[in-house]
């Protein structure tokens, strides 16, 4: 089987939000460097995580649309600013290295390629977007999206994103709270 190729304008609605063409840009190419760098052939295949079988893709989608929606309350009924930008291309990029931090194992389970077990999650997602340009503030959102990451979410952006992304985990039946509240305990 050949490797499908990314439709990533159909997958993600939300590129064409993004104000800035620069920043789409390199969102999109990232996107397609790690697929390239990946051992999986069809996006679908690619887990949440090594202990969750649930498709990454469907995760990723249902945080940044969650993202855009959560974006228009708080703004419509807190009348704060949120930077579409930052949030959508964060939303878009907070996960985009379980691409290439996972394979297959022989026993067909996801199990991780070096790079997952000598990097924490999400640190070479923000290695590409650092070597694409991307703003600081998005490679925040990256960073700081997963406990593993060692730094707790300092703008909405980033914020809305954490949650989100535990959030959307819940959705398709996985408790992850438990462990998020141990991780912020003093």
């Amino acid at each position: 089987m050949a490797k499908e190729t990314l439709d990533l304008d159909a997958l993600f609605p939300e590129l064409a939000l993004l104000s800035d063409p620069g920043l789409r840009q390199a969102v999109v190419e990232i996107w397609h460097e790690l697929w390239e760098r990946s051992e999986y052939e069809r996006l679908l295949d690619v887990p949440v995580s090594t202990k969750i079988e649930y498709p990454q893709l469907k995760h990723a989608q249902g945080v940044v649309a969650a993202a855009v929606a959560v974006a228009d309350v708080w703004e419509r009924v807190h009348g704060i600013s949120i930077d579409r930008d930052v949030l959508i291309a964060g939303a878009l990029l907070i996960d985009v290295s379980k691409m290439v931090e996972t394979r297959r194992g022989p026993d067909g389970k996801a199990t991780y390629t070096e790079l997952g077990k000598a990097l924490p999650h999400a640190t070479y997602a923000a290695h590409a977007a650092l070597n694409r340009g991307v703003r600081m503030d998005v490679v925040h959102c990256i960073l700081s999206h997963s406990p593993n990451g060692g730094k707790a979410p300092h703008t909405v952006e980033a914020q809305i994103l954490d949650w989100l992304d535990q959030a959307d985990i819940s959705a398709f039946g996985f408790d992850i709270w438990t462990r998020k509240v141990t991780h912020y305990q003093p």
